[in-house]
This record gives structure tokens, C-alpha cells and sequence, in this order.
């Protein structure tokens, strides 16, 4: 799997508040450093060090926007996804008004629950993986529909070719999804990589708050805010649980739009 548990399970104020904590004691263990090598060095040339601080903090800022670059990059193909499978729903309804009886009326049957079942996942109603299983049955049934219109009927095969065409994009619009919804994250190794940065990068700034005469708190618990802020939304946005969803506007649309012509 290619996410970290923890943050699917934690919620994001105890995830905020973790990330919180742990730069500040990074930036602690930097000040307790410098104080305790000030007393057995003395003054030192603060030159080469602002130098690593300014290296690691870019450094930081780099991976920082890489990962939020893939969290939103994912976030576009969710949404994108989701209107391709609205239309490709859409297209399935209109089409199977084509094909015979009782194909024709089991087929928008079982259209109109596989759309319930998206706007109860997008309702957050409904568990993730029990959607798929009952999605998947339902594909298996449709496709019963098409392979049977096609033994039955070699007439008819332009219909029969558009119906089926409009089944298997309909179908690879749910793999498409479940890619980019729920598989596709954040590896582990940049996970650890940024919080690794981030750790060193706040140890290095607590070095250089060590060096004054007086440590700001308030000013290492902002800068310990902001930054945990920013990976919050990171960890927001790959999550297939986060606060920050897609509009689902155009499903619950479709929804209304089918209950009305059955």
C-alpha cells in the first residue's frame, strides 16, 4: 500500500497537533544544542552555518512543493474522473433505451443503483470498499445484460456494439477513480524524506535561535504552526477522507435527473 495508515485514522486536528510538537521539539533540541556547544566551544563564525540553515529550509521548500504538487495534481484527476463516469453513466442510460425488453428496464434499474451508491460514498454514507463490492456485482450484471443482448440478437449489432461500447467506458471510469481516489498516494519513502527535512531543518533553525542572548517562543510557535499548517494540507488533500473533497454536485445532479425518468 502506498499511503500511511496513521493518517487515515488519526483525525486531522490530532494530525496537526502531532506535526505541531514535533517541529517544536526539533527546534528546542537546536536551541539546547547551541547553548550547550556555545559553553564548551565559544563563539563561533555564524557565516558557513546560515549557509546550511538557508540550503536545508530550500531544500525543504522543495520537497514541500513537490508532494503538494502531487496532492493537487490528484486532486484534478478525481474530478476529472468523476464527470468522465457522470457522462459515461449518463450515456449508458440513454443507449440502453436502444436495446429490448426486459434488457431496457433491468439495466436502468441497475444504473440507478450504481449511481445511489456514488452519491452515498460522496455523502460519505457509505463505506468505500463495500461500494466497490456492490458496484462490481453490478457491473457483472449489466455485462449478463450485454452478452446475452448479443446472443440473442445478431440483428441489431450497431446498437448492440454502442450499448456495450458505453458499458466498458462506463467501467473504466470506476477503475479510473478508485486509482486516483484510493490507491494512488503519497509514497511512504517521501513521507519520510519531508519529515526527515523537516526535522533537520528546524533542529538547524533552533541552532541559530540558540545563538541569541533571549529565544522568542512566540516566534518558534508560529513558525512551527505555518509549517505544520502547509503539511497538514498535504495531508489533507491525499487523504481519501480529508475535508477536502471534490464537488459531487454533477452526480448528485444525474441522480435527480434518472429518478425522473423512470
Amino acid at each position: 500500500m502506498n499511503n500511511i495508515p496513521l493518517f487515515d485514522i488519526l483525525p486531522l486536528w490530532v494530525t496537526y497537533l502531532c506535526i505541531v510538537v514535533l517541529i517544536l521539539i526539533a527546534i528546542w533540541l537546536g536551541i539546547s544544542f547551541a547553548r550547550w556547544r556555545k559553553n564548551k566551544v565559544g563563539v563561533e563564525d555564524d557565516g558557513p552555518i546560515n549557509t546550511v540553515v538557508g540550503a536545508t529550509l530550500g531544500l525543504l521548500a522543495f520537497i514541500l512543493a513537490f508532494t503538494f504538487g502531487m496532492t493537487t495534481s490528484r486532486y484534478d484527476a478525481r474530478k476529472h474522473f468523476m464527470l468522465d463516469e457522470v457522462n459515461a453513466i449518463e450515456t449508458t442510460w440513454l443507449r440502453a433505451g436502444l436495446i429490448p425488453e426486459p434488457h431496457n428496464s433491468e439495466v436502468r434499474q441497475l444504473l440507478v443503483r450504481y449511481v445511489d451508491l456514488r452519491v452515498c460514498l460522496a455523502k460519505t454514507e457509505c463505506d468505500a470498499h463495500e461500494v466497490i463490492r456492490e458496484s462490481e456485482e453490478i457491473q457483472l450484471a449489466i455485462w449478463r445484460h450485454s452478452t446475452a443482448l448479443v446472443e440473442m440478437d445478431h440483428r441489431n449489432g450497431t446498437i448492440n456494439t454502442l450499448f456495450v461500447n458505453s458499458v466498458n467506458h462506463m467501467f473504466e471510469q470506476q477503475t479510473k477513480r478508485i486509482s486516483a481516489g484510493i490507491i494512488d498516494r503519497i509514497p511512504p519513502l517521501i513521507w519520510m524524506a519531508l519529515f526527515a527535512l523537516v526535522i533537520l531543518a528546524m533542529f538547524e533553525v533552533g541552532f541559530l535561535l540558540g545563538k541569541m542572548k533571549k529565544v522568542n517562543l512566540l516566534l518558534m510557535l508560529v513558525l512551527a504552526m505555518a509549517f505544520s499548517a502547509v503539511i497538514l494540507i498535504i495531508v489533507d488533500l491525499d487523504s481519501a477522507k480529508g475535508t477536502i473533497q471534490i464537488n459531487h454536485q454533477t452526480m448528485f445532479d444525474l441522480q435527480q435527473r434518472l429518478l425522473r425518468r423512470m
